[in-house]
């Protein structure tokens, strides 16, 4: 009876220290990312990155890390870094609207309006699930009718900057 006591009390502490174990993991993936968004924020691009790099030992498949290594790297014109980083966040997720977003700042950004294109596409085609997704599809509209202009198709693009004023005008 008693060896039994014991055994409980021993699975008890392990799965309490499996719980505490998990929860540090995410804890520490958190603050990576948020330590690598304030690195964005000031414009210090390759530590932005290195904190993502250290989310992403701890979980490769973390999308908002990815999410943001790319824009930090399309920032520093590693541009084919960053479409990588892209590229793994939408294999994790291909509805991640903000992704499709930044891939297309970051083809713009490298010259690649049809990849651009292509991308943003993608990010008008989903619909927004809250406010600051409707904040990034009113961005993706406007840069849709900017990609769009440059590529002398006005009426569309023209077409695009009405949906992103409509974007923006539902939030209100």
């Amino acid at each position: 009876m008693r060896a039994r006591f014991y055994a409980m009390i021993l699975i008890a502490l392990f799965s309490l220290a499996m719980t505490a174990g998990c929860i540090s993991k995410t804890s520490n993936i958190h603050e990576l990312n948020i330590e690598g968004q304030t690195h964005h924020t000031m414009g210090r691009y390759n530590e932005a990155v290195a904190a993502y790099d250290r989310a992403l030992a701890i979980d490769p498949a973390n999308g908002e890390a990815w999410r943001y290594r790319g824009l930090s790297l399309s920032q520093i014109g590693r541009q084919d870094e960053a479409e990588i980083s892209f590229i793994k966040v939408l294999q994790v997720n291909p509805g991640d609207q903000e992704a499709w977003y930044f891939q297309a700042l970051s083809r713009d950004s490298a010259g690649n309006t049809t990849g651009a294109l292509d991308s943003v596409n993608h990010a008008v085609a989903i619909t927004p699930g809250n406010r600051d997704d409707a904040i990034i599809l009113t961005q993706a509209w406007t840069l849709q009718g900017d990609l769009l202009t440059k590529a002398g198709r006005v009426t569309e693009a023209n077409e695009s900057y009405h949906q992103a004023h409509e974007t923006m005008m539902s939030m209100i």
